[in-house]
C-alpha cells in the first residue's frame, strides 16, 4: 500500500468519526496533502498552489477541537512560509479563524433540505412538483449502486460513459467543490441512477455522508444530454424520499459558490465586488449563477452562509481566482486566462471609479 493511500485511509477513519461538515468528504482526494493534528484527533487536507495552501470545508475534528487544530495548522504553514486559504467554511469555523487573525469574506451559500418536514406542497415548489410528478407518471425508476458490497463492472462502464459524454458537452469546465468517480475506493459514498421505462440511464448522482451518515450531501450530478426536462430534479427528490425512510435527516444540495454576496448591503469590499462580478457577469466554466438558480428550484429549508478565510497578504485577484476555482480544478489555460484578465479588468474599473469619485469630491 502506498504512503498516500495509508494517509487517505487514516483520514477516512477520522472523517467517519469526526466529519460533521457536509463538505468534509471532499478532503479525501488523492491530489490533497494531509496535515494530521498532534494535539487532537483530526486533520486538515490542502492543495499547494505556489506559496499558498487551499483547503475546502471545515477541519475534520470534534467541534471543541477546531481551534487547537487550526492553530497547529497555521503554525505549520508559517514554518513552511505558506499562506493558507480556507474555502467554504461554516459560520462557526469562520469565527474561530477570524479570532486567530485571518481575513474573512462570504463566498457563497449552501442549500439544505430538512427531510423531517420537507414536502412538495406549496406554490414555491410548484415547478419542482410538476417535474417530480412527470417523472413518476412516466415510470422513471431509482436504483442505488453499492460497489462496497459487490462490484458491477458493466454498470460502472455505463455510468462512466454517461459521465464522459456529460463532460464532453462542456466546452470548458471548472471542478469547484466536487469529487470524482472512484468505484475502486468509494469509502462510504452513495451512488444512485435513474432509468426510464425502456431501461435507458438518465441520471447519475453521488452523495457524500456526514454527521455519522445521518446526513447526505450531493456531489456529482450527471445526466444524459437528451434526458427529459426535470429529470435531475426528479432524481434528487427520489433519493430524498428513499433515504428519509432509512432515517436520513438532511440532504445538502451542496455549496452554491458566490451566491448571496453583498445581499442587502449598501457597500461591498473590493474582494466582495470582484466575487459578485464573477457571479453576475462570467458564464464560462462553472456557470455559478445557473447552479444557484437550479438549487433555488427546491426552495431549500435553509441557506447556510459559507465563507472564505485567508492570509491577509494574499492579493485580491489571487483570492478571487481561488474562490472561482480556476486555480483548483481547471486544466484549461484559456479558461484560466479568461478569469484572470476579467478580474484584472474589473479591478482596474474599480480603481478608476474610485479616482473619478475622488476628483469629483474635490471639485465640489
Amino acid at each position: 500500500m502506498s504512503e498516500k493511500r495509508k494517509q487517505m485511509d487514516r483520514a477516512y477513519l477520522l472523517q467517519k468519526a469526526h466529519g460533521y461538515d457536509s463538505l468534509n468528504y471532499l478532503s479525501l482526494m488523492e491530489e490533497y496533502e494531509f496535515f494530521f493534528g498532534t494535539q487532537v484527533q483530526g486533520y486538515i487536507s490542502y492543495l499547494r498552489k505556489g506559496r499558498k495552501t487551499i483547503s475546502i470545508g471545515d477541519p475534520i475534528c470534534e467541534p471543541e477541537d477546531r481551534k487547537p487544530l487550526i492553530e497547529e495548522y497555521l503554525r505549520f504553514c508559517e514554518g513552511q512560509c505558506l499562506k493558507p486559504i480556507f474555502s467554504a467554511v461554516s459560520s462557526d469555523t469562520m469565527h474561530i479563524m477570524q479570532e486567530l487573525g485571518l481575513s474573512v469574506i462570504k463566498c457563497g451559500e449552501e442549500a439544505v433540505l430538512d427531510l423531517s418536514d420537507y414536502t412538495l406542497a406549496g406554490g414555491t415548489r410548484a415547478v419542482l412538483r410538476r417535474s417530480v410528478n412527470k417523472g413518476d407518471k412516466s415510470g422513471v425508476a431509482l436504483q442505488e449502486y453499492s460497489p462496497q458490497k459487490k462490484r458491477d463492472f458493466t454498470l460502472e462502464t455505463e455510468i462512466m460513459e454517461l459521465s464522459w459524454k456529460w463532460y464532453e458537452d462542456k466546452e470548458q469546465q471548472i471542478n469547484f467543490a466536487v469529487g470524482s468517480i472512484d468505484f475502486e475506493h468509494p469509502y462510504d459514498r452513495r451512488f444512485f441512477i435513474t432509468r426510464d421505462v425502456e431501461g435507458t440511464m438518465l441520471i447519475f448522482l453521488s452523495f457524500l455522508p456526514y454527521n455519522h451518515g445521518k446526513k447526505l450531501c450531493i456531489d456529482l450530478m450527471h445526466r444524459k444530454m437528451d434526458a427529459p426536462t426535470g429529470s435531475m430534479e426528479h432524481a434528487i427528490i427520489s433519493v430524498a424520499r428513499a433515504v428519509r425512510k432509512e432515517g436520513v435527516e438532511e440532504i445538502s444540495l451542496s455549496f452554491a459558490p458566490l451566491a448571496g454576496i453583498g445581499t442587502g448591503e449598501t457597500d461591498m469590499t473590493i474582494e466582495e465586488r470582484l466575487l459578485n462580478a464573477i457571479f453576475q457577469k462570467m458564464d464560462a466554466g462553472y456557470h455559478f449563477k445557473k447552479l444557484h438558480q437550479f438549487k433555488k428550484k427546491f426552495d431549500p429549508s435553509v441557506w447556510e452562509p459559507r465563507y472564505i478565510v485567508y492570509h491577509k497578504k494574499i492579493s485580491k485577484v489571487d483570492l478571487a481566482m481561488t474562490v472561482s476555482n480556476t486555480m483548483l480544478g481547471s486544466v484549461d489555460l484559456l479558461l484560466y486566462a479568461k478569469y484572470k484578465f476579467f478580474l484584472i479588468g474589473e479591478l482596474f474599473k474599480m480603481k478608476w471609479e474610485f479616482i473619478t469619485q475622488a476628483k469629483n469630491r474635490r471639485l465640489l
